[in-house]
């Protein structure tokens, strides 16, 4: 850091002694003191503009994290895997999946047939993806997520 500010000032005094010894030989009579100030601010100004310009970045090392998903992978797509197995691999049963099967079937409803989650839609969507959705959170077969899935496909 001290090399670079004496290479500074000592780039300053030579811009000025050159610039003097220029204005002299033309004919002119430079005032050094009012050069030297000149030459000292636009140096000045031009140093804050190569310190803000050439910026190495942080110092610290920036770690990337990896990401959850497989490359091109869908990130829907991975997160209901995602939660699917932990449903299958957990030892207690929670309603994450009941409650994901619920929102695919409202969307189904609201994109088909333009119509909300009421007992007049409900109507539309079969007895046993019904019961899945209606009872308490439970173990699901992968056969058993598999067949709602399809009622789902099929509202």
């Amino acid at each position: 850091m001290r090399r670079r500010w004496g290479l500074r000032t000592g780039a300053a005094a030579v811009g000025v002694a050159v610039l003097a010894i220029a204005l002299q030989v033309s004919g002119f009579e430079p005032d050094l003191l009012r050069l030297a100030l000149v030459c000292g601010a636009c140096a000045g100004a031009s140093w804050v503009i190569i310190d803000v310009l050439v910026d190495a970045g942080p110092g610290w090392g920036i770690r990337v994290e990896p990401s959850v998903a497989a490359p091109g992978a869908d990130r829907r797509l991975s997160t209901y895997q995602r939660m699917l197995d932990n449903h299958l691999q957990a030892t207690d049963p929670d309603a994450s999946v009941r409650d994901a099967l619920e929102r695919l079937a409202r969307r189904a409803l609201a994109q088909r047939h333009h119509v909300a989650w009421e007992a007049a839609a409900r109507k539309r969507v079969h007895p046993e993806l019904l019961a899945v959705l209606d009872a308490a959170p439970r173990r699901m077969s992968p056969a058993e997520i598999d067949r709602c899935i399809h009622h789902i496909e099929e509202i």
